[in-house]
């Protein structure tokens, strides 16, 4: 069981030019990568999950499927969102649990007021890194989500897959390879990983 990576997503923005999602805080697990591997699997992942928050409305919480990987994107009203990316066998309802704790702790601290810089990590918050250390155990995370276990029951769940919710006839790759956030290497990257079955994070 592994979580790979963690955001706090802003998806809505009072500057009307900024039309993506940008990651106010994130986290990605790079210890799988070597050092020259690291820049190019954080960017992808970046893409990825600023995707996967643009597709979900607000309100929702969504689990999207990926090759051997499960996405959990929780879209609140306020104009945020949080999302973890972790392996199959990560149990859903602490997945769902940490999202929404880190939700609710990030919009406490910051009082409500979110950066409208358009720069990713622009409000780094240091409880997303500790996250993705201590909850690669659930049961380390099961000890502080009990007490919303009867919540997130109640709440509906939307499962898809990534290409699904993309525009008809779009897929990732596509995506990746039209992208003008992704340099070269990236993409070239994304490319021979997939190839050779040799997956980064959500490849």
């Amino acid at each position: 069981m592994k979580i790979h990576a963690i955001s706090i997503t802003r998806w809505k923005h009072e500057n009307p030019s900024i039309k993506e999602p940008v990651h106010l805080s994130y986290a990605i697990d790079l210890s799988q990568f070597s050092f020259f591997q690291r820049g190019t699997v954080k960017e992808i992942t970046a893409l990825v999950l600023r995707t996967c928050v643009a597709k979900t409305n607000p309100g929702d919480y969504q689990r999207l499927e990926h090759e051997e990987q499960y996405i959990y994107i929780i879209s609140r009203h306020n104009g945020i969102a949080g999302v973890l990316i972790s392996d199959k066998d990560y149990p859903q309802r602490v997945a769902f649990s940490i999202v929404t704790r880190l939700l609710d702790d990030f919009t406490e601290a910051c009082k409500g007021k979110f950066s409208d810089d358009t720069g990713d990590n622009c409000m780094p918050f240091p409880p997303v890194e500790q996250a993705l250390q201590r909850f690669q155990d659930p049961a380390e995370a099961d000890k502080i989500t009990k007490i919303q276990k009867d919540l997130e029951e109640t709440k509906q769940v939307l499962y898809n897959t990534i290409d699904a919710v993309l525009a008809r006839g779009e897929k990732l790759d596509d995506l990746i390879e039209k992208s003008d956030s992704l340099s070269m290497q990236s993409k070239k990257f994304y490319k021979t990983a997939k190839k050779h079955n040799q997956c980064c994070v959500i490849a």
